[in-house]
């Protein structure tokens, strides 16, 4: 399920991202919203409450605090996406 979870987060991710590297005005960086917002998502599949909400939430403020405390949005989503990882496991 995890790898399932993984490969859609990563379809939608580049759903996102490629029209935006086709333009050339555009940075890469400015796909870190719509990276962040495929995770959350594609994580929140059950319906609230339940502990998947409560791990998505907890994913997600780890993913802000990841990018106001290093300011590289990339970081902060992996940071986000291993801290929804490591959540799972409990």
């Amino acid at each position: 399920m995890t790898l399932a979870l993984l490969l859609l987060a990563l379809g939608t991710f580049l759903l996102r991202f490629l029209p935006w590297r086709a333009e050339k005005g555009l940075k890469a960086g400015q796909a870190g919203p719509a990276l962040v917002v495929a995770l959350f998502l594609v994580s929140a599949f059950g319906p609230p409450p339940s502990s998947e909400w409560l791990r998505a939430l907890l994913a997600l403020l780890g993913t802000y605090m990841g990018a106001r405390l290093t300011g590289n949005l990339g970081l902060a989503v992996f940071l986000g996406a291993g801290l929804y990882g490591l959540l799972g496991l409990l």
